[in-house]
């Protein structure tokens, strides 16, 4: 009933709006040119008139009189003869129509005839005659008007009736599609496969249904990994305090790791919280000029104090470039990708980091790694996924460091992008506009 009801409402507004519209064309094409008297119209009747007035002026008085009793029934309007001195000859209606104006003289003197509204006035040849003329206003053809009409109708109810079908079947069916979506259902789509504007409708209704279903995804997994994430820490955590409330010295061990856990839980919260600062088009950071080669002497600095017994190869020479950033996003960035290089890279292969030559300023990240398929980077960028598909422990993290790194670097104008074999390596490039 939802559907059906505003389908009929639109079949009835189309078909009045067409029926008005052929009303109205069908009363402006017979009725304009019946009383708009214009001069083309009644140029047929004045050519017809000039002939008979320059018959008739060329009989007596008799003869006249004979000749204007067998027309007078079959006059279409008013007629008066006069002479050239304004006398009277012949009239069929009483008071007789007025004797030619001024006005009306001086266009006989170079025309045939004389056209206003509803008045002809013609001279004969040998101008002896004029002639005032006021035909009738013609009757409405009623025989042929009234069943073409009632035909016009016919046809345009038949039309409004087929346009609104073809219209309120593809409203319904993006209603309907909405409907559902409104509901819960995230897998309601309009499909309306048309090569017109509904189509494109329908096609805009779709992408936005697939957009913000992934958004929803996304939300339920981000909380679905970050209970996960925030899961093991605190459980860890609180058995280590029911150990040292039973058993102080037995629990001296367990509690030694708590500010590990402690530490992973406030990095969890700092890299959702900068992810989700920096998610969005419109992100404002401050930027300063910073030396590119310190930002790579930091990052490695930080690398070699967290991983102590890794080996880091170093080529930050020519790094004397200024880049506008934010400099603790920038080293953060790097931190990350490094830590991820360690990550999935045995401890006995070196990382390297470098600054690439080029119009911009890069940061490469080189690691000889598991490496991931090509199927892996595309998720790679993925919050809280991994490469190696599990959550164990052994790796640590949580899968939020290459989507920080990203969202950081698109948040300066640049990017970063991956490039890898698998079981050979992966090369992470952090690049940033470099500063004019």
């Amino acid at each position: 009933m939802t559907v059906s009801r505003p389908r009929g409402r639109l079949v009835w507004r189309v078909y009045a709006f067409a029926a008005v519209m052929s009303v109205a064309i069908m009363i402006v094409l017979l009725f304009l040119p019946r009383y708009i008297r214009g001069a083309r119209y009644l140029e047929p009747q004045a050519a017809l008139l000039q002939h008979l007035v320059d018959r008739w002026s060329l009989k007596d008085g008799p003869m006249l009189v004979q000749s204007m009793e067998r027309i007078a029934p079959r006059l279409r309007g008013r007629l008066t003869l006069y002479g050239n001195d304004g006398r009277v000859i012949w009239t069929n209606v009483d008071p007789t129509l007025d004797f030619p104006t001024d006005g009306e003289l001086a266009d006989l003197t170079g025309e045939k005839w004389s056209l206003s509204t509803g008045r002809i006035v013609v001279r004969s040849d040998d101008r002896t005659m004029i002639a005032s003329y006021a035909p009738d206003r013609p009757g409405f053809p009623w025989s042929y008007v009234f069943p073409m009409g009632v035909g016009i109708l016919l046809v345009v109810g038949g039309a409004s009736i087929w346009f609104s079908r073809r219209l309120a079947r593809p409203l319904g069916q993006l209603g309907r599609a909405a409907r559902r979506f409104g509901a819960g259902d995230m897998s309601a789509r309009a499909e309306l496969h048309r090569h017109d504007e509904l189509g494109d409708v329908g096609r805009a209704f779709d992408e936005m249904a697939h957009r913000t279903a992934a958004v929803l995804y996304a939300q339920r997994q981000l909380m679905a990994d970050v209970s996960h994430e925030l899961r093991t820490p605190l459980a860890r955590i609180r058995v280590a305090l029911e150990l040292a409330v039973e058993d102080p010295t037995a629990a001296a061990d367990v509690l030694l790791d708590v500010g590990d856990d402690l530490e992973e839980i406030d990095q969890l919260i700092n890299d959702i919280l900068t992810t989700a600062r920096l998610d969005g088009e419109h992100v404002r950071i401050e930027r300063r000029p910073t030396r590119v080669g310190d930002l790579a002497a930091q990052a490695a600095e930080r690398f070699l104090a967290r991983h102590p017994h890794r080996t880091l190869d170093q080529a930050i020479s020519g790094g004397d470039r200024d880049v506008e950033c934010d400099p603790m996003l920038v080293r953060r960035a790097l931190d990350n990708l490094l830590d991820n290089a360690a990550k999935y890279s045995d401890a006995t292969t070196p990382v390297r980091l470098a600054i690439a030559d080029g119009p911009d300023v890069a940061f490469e990240v080189i690691d000889r790694g598991i490496g991931m398929t090509r199927d892996e980077l595309d998720r790679a960028f993925t919050p809280f996924w991994r490469a190696d598909s599990s959550r164990a422990r052994t790796t640590g993290g949580v899968g939020l460091g290459l989507a920080l790194a990203r969202r950081i670097a698109r948040a300066h104008g640049g990017d970063v992008t991956l490039a890898s074999v698998p079981n050979t390596g992966t090369i992470a490039r952090l690049e940033l506009p470099a500063t004019a």
